[in-house]
């Protein structure tokens, strides 16, 4: 029986790449050689990995500086935008052009996640950084075998019904291993330790 996949190009999640975060966070989610859209105030960084980069937002930087950055990547898309809608932009591009899902490598504050959460009925999303992995839960479900111990973060969720899992603090943590459900009447988002 093979073990090669076949991923259709627009299925694998695209990488939106905002802040500077460690190689290391990001080489598993290019795996599947992912459509990568970064912001211009990382672009050098994320040029020192040595990966093609398909999309830059323009936001911070001169297009000139920006071209002359990219000019051994080529073709690189720029995308005009000002400071305060680039992570807006960015989502609605990739709605746009076709693309399901997306991971924003990103350290998350309330604008990225209230950002993230308007592009809800377009795209999955999840945020990486380098403490804790995010998925947006738009269907007000999530379900995960998890092993006991295990601590996760909730955010956006009222009205929240829980199996498996006992508050602690700020956190909720698995009881044994096994299923973990969480239910809430709207979307929420469920925070992971990477």
């Amino acid at each position: 029986m093979s073990s090669h996949h076949f991923v259709k190009e627009g299925q694998e999640p695209a990488l939106f790449i905002l802040d500077n975060i460690a190689f290391r966070y990001a080489e598993s989610l290019l795996e599947w050689v992912p459509l990568v859209m970064v912001a211009d105030s990382v672009l050098e960084s994320v040029l020192q990995w040595g990966i093609k980069i398909d999309v830059v937002l323009q936001s911070k930087h001169s297009i000139g500086l920006i071209e002359e950055l990219i000019k051994d990547q080529g073709p690189v898309e720029i995308l005009r935008c000002d400071n305060d809608h680039f992570v807006t932009i960015g989502l609605q591009y990739l709605a746009h052009n076709g693309f399901d899902a997306v991971n924003l490598l990103s350290v998350p504050d309330d604008i990225i996640f209230q950002e993230a959460e308007k592009s809800a009925h377009k795209l999955q999303v999840g945020i990486y950084s380098e403490q804790e992995k995010w998925s947006l839960i738009s269907t007000g479900k999530f379900e995960k075998w998890m092993p006991a111990g295990s601590t996760l973060m909730i955010r956006g969720a009222e009205q929240l019904q829980t199996e498996g899992v006992v508050k602690k603090g700020e956190n909720w943590q698995t009881m044994a291993p096994g299923i973990i459900t969480f239910r809430a009447d709207s979307a929420f988002w469920i925070g992971e330790n990477p």
